[in-house]
């Protein structure tokens, strides 16, 4: 954002668009913070960046961020522990071509990317996500359950490698269809065989046809796999034989030892993915639809 006032953030929303999470009515500005007239809720700025998490959750919210964020957090922050983390187990073999064709798609108008962190879609595509990375890029603090947009207020909603994460995966999905508008675009990608990645929690996965069924209210334009049987190997195999170790310490050394080991093999995914069958095993999936 280019100002930490309600108005610089106000500025790249369509007007009328911004809505309290729990109640859905229009937000107004009251000096350098937002307010529900309806309800009376207040949201604040928090290090320059509005912190939209609904009332109703909000306290359930901060609990969970603190929890997960202070395990073993000198350790996890720490270079060398994040020197030794192998190199990304999942190789998509078409990334580059699709997202290029997302981006044509998603190239203006008001866009959203959910569960951001710091990824760069575009200065037009609104950062969302629950906590602000190290890294920044994040432009609003959000629950992705409880969006905090009006009904078909948005032209395209990036997702990816989120859904898994949050309470209610469904309340997600309707929440996504409900803010996308007609003939808009979404573009979402899921686990399918691939270790649980706590962040705060991991709670979900998706077949192929799990995935078309769950965006039912999206006309697909394409579906597949995002990391194929390869990577789901490279992926699992680490995660499988180090949990004998319940120790933090023995559990990440052997995993990492294999992930190292085990890394270059995902690069077959060049030949698997390509077979009609790869679906039955793939690491992960995207739905590239629009709004029907």
């Amino acid at each position: 954002m280019d100002s930490t006032t309600p108005h610089s953030i106000k500025a790249r929303i369509p007007t009328g668009s911004l809505v309290c999470p729990d109640c859905r009515a229009a937000l107004s500005v009251d000096g350098s913070a937002f307010q529900c007239a309806a309800c009376s809720a207040v949201f604040s700025y928090v290090n320059g960046i509005p912190k939209l998490y609904p009332p109703s959750r909000a306290a359930q919210i901060e609990a969970g961020l603190k929890s997960f964020q202070s395990a073993h957090a000198s350790v996890r922050q720490s270079r060398f522990f994040r020197a030794l983390i192998p190199p990304n187990s999942v190789y998509d073999r078409g990334r580059s071509a699709r997202e290029a064709r997302v981006r044509e798609k998603m190239s203006s108008g008001f866009v959203l990317n959910l569960g951001s962190k710091s990824a760069d879609w575009g200065t037009h595509v609104l950062n969302v996500d629950l906590a602000m990375p190290a890294a920044g890029g994040v432009d609003l603090l959000a629950d992705i359950a409880r969006l905090p947009f009006a009904d078909a207020s948005v032209d395209a909603v990036i997702c990816t490698y989120v859904l898994e994460h949050v309470a209610d995966a469904r309340a997600c999905i309707d929440g996504i269809a409900r803010v996308v508008k007609p003939g808009g675009y979404v573009y979402v990608a899921v686990p399918f065989l691939f270790p649980t990645h706590p962040d705060p929690l991991d709670r979900w996965r998706w077949t192929l046809d799990g995935l078309r069924h769950s965006m039912s209210a999206f006309e697909e334009i394409e579906a597949g796999n995002s990391g194929g049987p390869f990577s789901a190997y490279v992926s699992i195999v680490p995660t499988l034989t180090a949990s004998i170790f319940s120790n933090f310490y023995l559990f990440n050394a052997v995993r990492f030892a294999l992930g190292w080991l085990l890394w270059p093999l995902k690069f077959l995914d060049c030949i698997a993915s390509r077979s009609d069958k790869a679906y039955m095993a793939s690491a992960n999936f995207y739905f590239f639809g629009r709004r029907r």
